[in-house]
């Protein structure tokens, strides 16, 4: 953790003697020697399928540091929190399961074939430019495969090396908070001649993680104080981009990130604390290229390289376990679109994927076969048509899985079709209300710890499956000077999970096998609202709100009609801002339903429900050349112990100060 200190400050005092300015969000395009900027983001109204998205205004706003806690703010979604500042965050859609979300990062997938969950707590949203939220079908043919692979797409945008000042836009953050946590960041981007641009983010994080709970542990009341939760983490990354015209751009990444964590695990009552540690490194280089041809046909390519490594130490009577994991992946993607000049309104395109995944580990207990190998090629056929009031999406994906290993059995080959369509229709002209429905037919392949975990593992497990039906309206408009916008989206939804892989009790040992269904029915339902109040303030009002009803509906199971583990029936958040010309202030507020631990939903099984409240203000300086932003947040004001991963308590009351300085 030593080490990952002193890199940190190095990178941050090299950051720091380059020239400042503040960084800008543009999206550009060359046209005659004329410059045109503008952002390009997609509203819930303009989408068939539901469409989330929380810009880089509002991340700073809600005051998260990391994409698990900016998802909680969105509807539809479950986010397991392990707790501890360090703690696992992972994110499910409409009851699906983790396994089923994928996770974009600049385009580019981030996986885990290993468990098939991505911690989403180690990615940080001071270098993001927003965080959007796809369920099912999305309307963006011009997107790799992969994309459309899954039930669910978390995409996460950097304002990475785009046009800005050719003197230097520069960025740095510091924080610090309670539990001895603190954070600082630094950006820097500048435009260079030829049309080049280039940027740099580095950020260094730690925390002694130490926090007062109280849990409650059958009939016994634990309180006591986290420990074991130290954690340290360093991540940085470079851009650079190249667009000589308007008809070729070029963007290049190199990322990093490494950390020291320690895991505090269960709070149980004869051993409240471990003693286990976990440390490794991701990093991983992709390069994107586009050629627009012509007004009808363009498209674009995508090639990187990940390489992830953790090493787990758990303490055990008399010895240690020591397990090394490497994972590797290559990811090519290819995506062809033609929007043919003789059939306005139709577009069609093509995309093929295809990444190799590795996993080599010194655990005895999770390669059965030696060092398993996974080949994955995708490939999908879309076409969308728009026509006066109607608009209409379908897209067709082929998969192909092959794997192998120098030595013991492997899973055999899988190949399967999945269609999806999604229709929106406009019945009042413009695009302020939208009527919409769409469905997706998806799987997810078993991860290589469900086929190959000693003893446990199932070689012969099938693919989940499932179907997502969605229906549902939007609508957005202005109400004058005083509404400046309104938005509101209500969707309902059906969902089916087939061949769920799940743990079943053997002669000995438990055995994974496709025994499972699931059966989801729910609502969503988000309001985003801004008002002027008089003179220069401005009132901003957002909410959401899930229903979801998830069960178990395998045929014969003792559990069937039981709720299935970690869903709330209701849950939902809130979030109201008022900015003024002095300060501005806001109040957040993150609720979940109560929801069962285990599969039996009967009360000793069930977590209580919670709601977490905090409020801000903040106050914006200005300067000669530049902008100074002090903010201050009280989180969890009320100082709830609540638990949203069971004996896995979160803090209570805490706070955090802010300084974000901008030139």
């Amino acid at each position: 953790m030593r080490l990952i200190r002193v890199i940190a400050f190095a990178v941050a005092g090299l950051l720091a003697s380059l020239r400042p300015a503040v960084a800008q969000e543009v999206d550009s395009r060359l046209l005659d020697s004329l410059l045109v900027s503008g952002s390009a983001v997609r509203g819930a109204v303009e989408s068939s399928s539901p469409l989330q998205r929380l810009s880089s205004g509002d991340l700073v706003r809600l005051g998260v540091t990391d994409v698990g806690d900016a998802l909680k703010h969105m509807s539809g979604v479950t986010v397991k929190d392990y707790g501890g500042i360090g703690g696992l965050k992972t994110v499910g859609i409409r009851g699906l399961g983790a396994q089923h979300t994928a996770v974009f990062y600049d385009g580019v997938a981030v996986g885990d074939c290993q468990s098939g969950q991505v911690d989403l707590g180690r990615y940080s949203t001071e270098n993001l430019s927003g965080v959007e939220l796809v369920i099912g079908q999305g309307d963006d043919i011009y997107r790799s495969a992969r994309m459309l692979a899954a039930a669910g797409v978390v995409s996460l945008e950097t304002t990475g090396a785009v046009a800005g000042s050719t003197e230097g836009d520069f960025r740095a953050t510091m924080r610090y908070g309670s539990f001895d946590t603190y954070r600082g960041s630094v950006a820097y981007s500048r435009s260079l001649s030829g049309g080049w641009a280039v940027s740099a983010f580095g950020e260094y994080g730690a925390s002694d993680g130490d926090y007062d709970y109280s849990v409650n542990n059958g009939f016994l009341k634990i309180d006591g104080r986290r420990r074991n939760s130290a954690i340290g983490e360093l991540r940085g990354e470079i851009n650079a981009s190249w667009q000589p015209s308007a008809a070729h751009l070029l963007r290049m990444k190199l990322y990093g990130y490494g950390s020291d964590r320690e895991l505090p695990g269960a709070v149980i009552v004869d051993n409240p604390m471990t003693s286990d540690n976990l440390e490794g490194y991701n990093v991983f280089a992709q390069i994107f290229y586009e050629y627009i041809c012509s007004d009808e046909l363009k498209m674009k390519f995508s090639l990187k390289g990940n390489s992830t490594y953790d090493r787990h130490c758990e303490p055990l009577a008399g010895s240690v376990s020591l397990n090394r994991y490497r994972q590797r992946e290559w990811d090519f993607s290819s995506v062809f679109m033609w929007s043919p000049s003789w059939a306005k309104g139709l577009s069609l395109s093509l995309s093929e994927d295809a990444f190799y995944n590795t996993l080599r580990t010194t655990n005895n207990h999770v390669s059965m076969p030696s060092e398993p190998e996974r080949l994955t090629l995708l490939s999908a056929a879309s076409a969308r048509y728009c026509k006066g009031l109607f608009c209409a999406t379908a897209s067709l994906l082929h998969t192909f899985v092959t794997e192998s290993a120098p030595s013991g059995d492997v899973a055999p080959d899988r190949r399967r079709f999945s269609p999806s369509v999604a229709l929106s229709f406009y019945p009042f002209g413009g695009e302020n209300f939208c009527l919409r429905a769409s469905y997706k037919s998806i799987f997810r392949l078993p991860t290589f710890n469900d086929l190959y975990y000693r003893e446990v593992g199932n070689f012969k497990l099938n693919p989940e499956k499932t179907r997502q039906y969605n229906i549902g309206a939007a609508y957005s408009s202005s109400f004058g000077r005083w509404c400046e916008d309104f938005t509101l989206s209500v969707d309902a939804y059906r969902g089916f999970i087939e061949d769920k892989i799940v743990a079943v009790p053997g002669v000995f040992v438990w055995k994974m096998s496709n025994v499972g269904r699931v059966e989801t029915t729910g609502a969503d339902v988000n309001l985003n609202s801004s008002f002027a109040v008089g003179g220069d303030a401005k009132l901003r009002f957002s909410a959401s709100y899930s229903y979801m009803h998830a069960v178990d509906d395998t045929p014969g199971s003792v559990l069937k009609g039981n709720r299935i583990v970690y869903t709330p029936l209701h849950s939902g958040s809130a979030d109201l801002s008022l900015s003024t010309a002095f300060a501005d202030f806001g109040y957040s507020l993150v609720w979940s339903g109560s929801r069962y631990h285990l599969p039996q939903n009967i009360q000793s099984n069930e977590i209580d429900a919670y709601g977490d409240h905090s409020f801000w203000v903040a106050r914006r300086i200005g300067l000669r050349s530049g902008a100074l932003l002090l903010r201050a947040e009280a989180k969890n004001i009320f100082d709830n112990n609540y638990e949203i991963i069971r004996y896995y308590p979160m803090p209570g009351r805490n706070y955090m100060l802010s300084a974000i300085l901008t030139f």
